[in-house]
């Protein structure tokens, strides 16, 4: 990281803890100036917003249309700010990109990984990349790990280590003196990860959800011997049992971070844990339905939109995305003035369609499969709706489970959920299979 980088993310880390002191009132009034300034940019300099907002100069912001992710990618060249980006040129960078090097000395480029669709391009200037770090400093923070000149540590990640993937261009922009940094590709032999973290014995240890479960289990295996004083797990849902293996194998409670390549942080659990803290000084979250109503807090919506009062670059306003979560009701007891997410169930996309028992279809979202799934003795599992039928993979050796009573529990809990039950085969394999970015997600449809 330069010189001038890194003093932009300490002083952005600085000004966002400054937030955290602030009240209520003060943080919904600074969100709405940044709201104001967000979408006079972007109508004063996106063709695409100037004419999708005609005429809503005065609405407020629940009255405007979303931008979904197709949105966001067929018009990309009308919705950045910069005449001079266009997406085939950012495509033919990513496509040939090794190193940290900014597109055309001034753009941070990241995508996602396409797991749930069609992939995002995200192009960011130096302020909004700095902010950006500054978001998962916070986070980093919030677990007792704070990272300057004074402060050295060693972190290893353990997710994608595709130059294009964010994470990937994060870690290679903090890597300086006080922020030993290693990637992982979660997508290698576990052996080698394994091999790896024991080497390292990083401070800090993150990862996918998925992933961070995995060594857990590793570790009561004797087989990595590592002392983190923090885990961050993120991208994945985190289980409860995930948590409790976290706690058992580190002597460390995890920390909860959610995050995305179009936004960087969301929110992040604090020293409490009564929740993930929602980053509102960074963003406006809005949970919807499937109609993009606004649900009420203490239940679950089927959409989370998202605006990212930073963006100009490409400037992001109700932008959509499939996570199912859930706003706790009520203030957070520790006094911050951040309303808190209370849990995040999965994606939509994650979503299952089945026969219903009584005609029709039904949809069977992952919860079910948490509650049959998440307590076996093992290092994960993931229920693939393929040919038909479920197959239900464990990461567990052979022996440790019983494959007949899985399939008969998975099918009482459909049943319980209203679907006909396909048939169901479940069996044990030495890790669950990644993905192109290495997550390992828990429900996967690759019905043809």
């Amino acid at each position: 990281m330069n010189a001038t980088m890194i003093a932009r993310v300490l002083w952005y880390r600085r000004l966002l803890r400054g937030h955290e002191r602030w009240s209520r009132e003060t943080l919904l009034a600074d969100q709405q100036r940044q709201l104001a300034a967000l979408r006079g940019f972007a109508v004063a300099r996106s063709p695409f917003y100037r004419r999708l907002y005609r005429g809503l100069d005065a609405a407020p912001l629940d009255a405007l249309p979303v931008l979904t992710k197709a949105d966001l990618m067929d018009h990309f060249d009308e919705i950045v700010t910069d005449p001079a980006l266009r997406l085939a040129d950012l495509e033919s960078y990513l496509a040939t990109l090794r190193s940290n090097e900014p597109f055309a000395g001034r753009y941070w480029v990241s995508a996602t990984s396409g797991s749930s669709g069609r992939k995002s391009v995200v192009p960011s200037d130096a302020r909004e990349w700095a902010m950006m770090i500054a978001s998962y400093a916070r986070a980093n923070e919030w677990a007792g790990i704070r990272a300057d000149p004074l402060h050295r540590i060693s972190m290893a990640v353990v997710s994608s280590t595709t130059a294009w993937h964010q994470s990937s261009r994060v870690a290679a922009t903090v890597r300086s003196p006080f922020i030993a940094s290693t990637r992982l590709d979660a997508a290698a032999p576990l052996a080698d990860i394994v091999a790896t973290l024991n080497e390292l014995r990083p401070d800090v240890l993150i990862g996918y959800a998925s992933m961070v479960r995995t060594l857990a289990d590793e570790q009561f295996a004797a087989r990595l011997r590592i002392h983190p004083r923090a885990v961050n797990p993120s991208s994945e849902v985190l289980t409860p049992e995930t948590r409790t293996m976290v706690a058992r194998a580190w002597d460390v409670a995890p920390f909860n971070v959610y995050a995305a390549t179009e936004t960087g942080g969301i929110a992040a659990e604090c020293v409490h844990h009564h929740g993930m803290h929602l980053f509102e000084d960074l963003v406006v979250p809005e949970v919807v339905d499937d109609a993009y109503r606004p649900v009420p807090n203490g239940e679950a919506g089927s959409r989370l939109l998202v605006t990212v009062l930073s963006s100009r670059t490409l400037p992001l306003i109700r932008y959509e995305m499939t996570d199912r979560v859930r706003l706790a009701a009520g203030s957070p007891p520790c006094g911050m003035p951040f309303a808190l997410l209370e849990s995040i169930e999965g994606r939509t996309d994650d979503v299952l369609t089945l026969p219903a028992a009584g005609g029709g279809t039904v949809r069977v979202h992952p919860v079910v499969f948490h509650q049959v799934l998440d307590l076996l003795d093992g290092a994960g599992w993931q229920v693939r709706q393929e040919n038909g039928g479920l197959r239900v993979l464990v990461a567990s050796p052979a022996g440790r489970f019983d494959p007949h009573a899985i399939e008969v529990a998975v099918r009482r809990a459909l049943a319980a959920a209203g679907a006909n039950s396909p048939p169901v085969e479940a069996s044990s394999v030495d890790t669950i299979p990644a993905g192109a970015a290495g997550k390992r997600p828990l429900v996967v449809n690759v019905q043809s």
